[in-house]
C-alpha cells in the first residue's frame, strides 16, 4: 500500500466563519477606530488578535511573560464571561418581572445587521468573539426595555457604557506585554535582556520563569525547553519513586510490629 500521508495539505477552513452583529456598540467593538490627527485610535477585535498573534510566538520561543500575559488574558476574558452572563440574566429577569402576562413582546433583531468575517486562528480570539454576541443580545434587550419604556435613557445610556467599558477593559490587556526578546535561559543568567524585561513588565512567579504554570490554551513551548521540562519531570518522577519505596518500607514494618503486639495481647 503506497503511503500517501506527506502528500496531504495542511487542513483549512473552505470559506471564512461569519458573525452577524445587530447593534452599534457590538459593532463598535469588533471595529475599534483608526488613529487620526485628531482621534486616538481604539483597539478592535481583529487589532487584539494581531496583538495576540505576537504573544503566541513570543511563547514559541520561550518568552516567560508571554506565557504569564497569554495566562491574564485568559483570565480576564473568563471574569468578562461572568460579569456578561449576570448582565444578560438580570435584563431578561427585569423584562419578565415587569412586563404583564398580557403583553407579548416580539422577538428583538435588526432589520439589516452587519456579517463581519472572522479571519484570525486564535483561541482568545475566538473566546471573545463569543463575549462579543453576548455583549449584542445584552444591547438588544437593554433597548428594548428602553422602547416600552421600562427603564430610563440614562439608565439605558450607563448600562451601554458599562458593558463596553468592560469589555474594552479586556481588549486592553495584551498592552500590558511588552516584546523585549527575553527567554528564559536569559532569566535564569539574569542577563541585560532580563533585566531590561524586569523594569518593563516586573518579577515573575517561578513556575512561569521555569515553564510549569501555564494556560492549557497556550502554544506549545519550543521543543529545548520541552526537553528540559522532560528531564526535570523524570527527575521529579525519580525522586518521587524513591519516597514511595521508603513509605512502603516503613508501612511494612508497621504491620509487622502491629501483627506481633497484637498476636501477644491475644496470648
Amino acid at each position: 500500500m503506497t503511503d500517501k500521508t506527506s502528500k496531504m495539505a495542511s487542513i483549512a477552513p473552505t470559506q471564512d466563519i461569519e458573525i452577524e452583529l445587530a447593534t452599534r456598540p457590538a459593532l463598535r467593538l469588533w471595529q475599534g477606530r483608526e488613529k487620526t490627527e485628531k482621534k486616538h485610535g481604539i483597539l478592535g477585535l481583529p487589532g487584539f488578535c494581531s496583538r495576540v498573534r505576537s504573544l503566541e510566538q513570543a511563547i514559541r520561543e520561550d518568552d516567560p511573560y508571554a506565557d504569564f500575559h497569554f495566562a491574564q488574558i485568559e483570565e480576564g476574558i473568563e471574569h468578562l464571561s461572568e460579569d456578561l452572563d449576570a448582565e444578560l440574566a438580570d435584563i431578561e429577569e427585569f423584562i419578565k418581572e415587569n412586563v404583564p402576562s398580557a403583553m407579548r413582546l416580539p422577538n428583538v433583531a435588526s432589520k439589516n445587521p452587519v456579517v463581519v468575517p472572522v479571519r484570525f486562528a486564535s483561541r482568545l480570539g475566538f473566546q471573545l468573539v463569543y463575549q462579543l454576541l453576548k455583549v449584542d443580545q445584552i444591547v438588544l434587550k437593554i433597548l428594548l426595555a428602553s422602547h416600552i419604556g421600562l427603564i430610563e435613557t440614562k439608565t439605558k445610556f450607563q448600562t451601554l457604557a458599562r458593558v463596553e467599558k468592560r469589555v474594552r477593559g479586556v481588549l486592553h490587556l495584551v498592552y500590558k506585554y511588552r516584546h523585549t526578546g527575553v527567554s528564559r535561559d536569559d532569566m535564569a543568567a539574569n542577563n541585560q535582556r532580563a533585566q531590561k524585561a524586569k523594569e518593563l513588565m516586573g518579577e515573575l512567579e517561578q513556575g512561569y520563569l521555569e515553564g510549569t504554570t501555564r494556560s492549557p490554551n497556550a502554544p506549545s513551548l519550543p521543543q529545548t525547553r520541552l526537553n528540559t521540562l522532560g528531564a526535570d519531570l523524570s527527575k521529579s518522577e525519580k525522586k518521587t519513586g524513591s519516597s514511595n519505596q521508603v513509605n512502603a518500607e516503613l508501612e511494612s514494618k508497621l504491620d509487622s510490629v502491629l501483627a506481633k503486639a497484637e498476636a501477644e495481647t491475644e496470648a
